[in-house]
């Protein structure tokens, strides 16, 4: 098989590509030739969709940054099955929370759930980069506390007794990290929806927004802990109840606030 290993530079001026690593998080504050530096001590691997990027246990001697695609990050259950623990997509990372770990090896499988560019940046490489640009450990430690953040968001996910609830709780977190208000609150802002009959009658202040599932609703199912066919039944309920409207990955949000008070009773029953 063809080695797809490459060096950054050889891929830099593809824009599918390039110009997202460019944007990253990791990147930011950084000047254009400490990032060309980078570049050249970096290298990228292409994956197909199903292929295994590093399986639990593995080694991990490198940060990997997802140029293009998304993959899942997977344990495996006392049943045998795949649990979806994140979910990382175009501009995220993997394994700056192993690299610098007492035995730096993985403690779940990341699994590409489509074709994906992965540039690796190895230890050394980083530690270098680190002496000679600090704004990088900045930006090193400001992404290990977003990762500490996201985890804690997942155990209040779980922590949702209902798969109402669990979902309700999806949603509003996707819809927040798609606008940059992770820690703004729906029920504050006024705004009426285009999809309740009756809005200004209703108790509730209304918002009607839309999202987009990241990944295939199976995925999303494995993330949110629950079976496939639940999760599908579970929406066909909320859409009903004129909670939502699903439209293949595309949900609109009728009644955000409605969305919010089951989040919210559901942690007062727990």
């Amino acid at each position: 098989m063809e080695n797809r290993y490459k060096t950054l530079d050889g891929l830099i001026n593809e824009k599918s590509c390039g110009n997202m690593i460019c944007k990253s998080a990791f990147f930011d504050g950084l000047d254009c030739a400490s990032f060309h530096e980078l570049c050249k001590s970096s290298r990228m691997k292409s994956y197909e969709k199903g292929e295994i990027v590093a399986s639990d246990g593995d080694s991990c001697n490198a940060i990997g940054i997802i140029g293009k695609g998304q993959i899942a990050m997977q344990k495996i259950t006392s049943g045998g099955d795949y649990a979806t623990i994140a979910l990382l997509s175009d501009g995220d990372f993997f394994g700056e929370d192993t690299l610098y770990s007492s035995n730096s090896k993985y403690s779940c499988t990341l699994e590409a759930m489509t074709p994906c560019h992965v540039q690796f940046i190895s230890k050394e490489a980083l530690n270098n980069m680190m002496q000679v640009s600090p704004v990088i450990k900045d930006n090193y430690l400001r992404i290990l506390s977003d990762r500490v953040l996201t985890q804690n968001r997942r155990i209040e996910l779980l922590s949702q007794k209902t798969l109402r609830e669990k979902i309700a709780y999806y949603l509003i977190d996707l819809y927040n990290n798609e606008m940059g208000q992770e820690d703004k609150s729906f029920v504050t802002k006024q705004n009426y929806c285009d999809g309740c009959q009756d809005c200004k009658s209703c108790k509730y202040p209304h918002i009607s927004r839309k999202v987009t599932l990241p990944v295939s609703k199976e995925v999303v199912a494995k993330y949110l802990a629950m079976p496939r066919p639940s999760f599908s039944r579970e929406l066909i309920s909320m859409e009903k109840d004129g909670l939502i409207k699903v439209k293949g990955r595309e949900i609109m949000l009728c009644d955000v606030a409605r969305l919010e008070m089951e989040i919210v009773e559901g942690l007062n029953n727990n």
